[in-house]
């Protein structure tokens, strides 16, 4: 890659089945429907005036069980902790809880949800197949990325 003002640009390179293959995709799907379950649950459970901390509080407490599952997959023979599937937990608890707390706020509010049905049904699906026709690398490395990172410790002296 080209030089930037005397400088080597590192390019990475990120492979599209480590990031959004089918084991990322079912931690982002479990996570999220669990989410929604209990994001509909606090909302018919809750008083008005608590929805938002309880909320809150329990996207903490899943993305805190989704990051703790990770690492005892690491204490399993024959499993391993990813930091990738801890981001895909965690943005399926965003999602998932995301989404009833719009519904309610849409419904407390009595704004038309008809107005964001018909553009969600095309842009997902839109969105969806982007990720599918993705052809192009999101990042590349010229030098191994491992080799950089054990110069970065030697560099540090751990």
């Amino acid at each position: 890659m080209a030089k930037l003002l005397g400088e080597r640009v590192m390019e990475m390179l990120l492979d599209y089945q480590i990031i959004f293959g089918l084991d990322k995709q079912i931690h982002f799907l479990s996570y999220g429907v669990i989410s929604i379950i209990l994001g509909f649950l606090i909302i018919l459970i809750s008083g008005e005036q608590h929805i938002n901390r309880r909320i809150k509080s329990m996207w903490i407490a899943l993305v805190t069980v989704g990051i703790v599952e990770e690492y005892r997959q690491y204490m399993v023979p024959n499993r391993s902790a990813e930091f990738l599937d801890a981001v895909a937990n965690m943005f399926g608890i965003t999602l998932g809880l995301a989404i009833p707390l719009t519904l309610w706020v849409m419904l407390k509010n009595q704004l038309p949800i008809k107005q964001f049905v018909l553009p969600s049904i095309i842009l997902v699906p839109l969105l969806v197949g982007l990720l599918y026709f993705n052809e192009r690398p999101f990042l590349t490395i010229v030098e191994p990325l491992q080799d950089n990172l054990r110069n970065l410790v030697a560099y540090v002296g751990l």
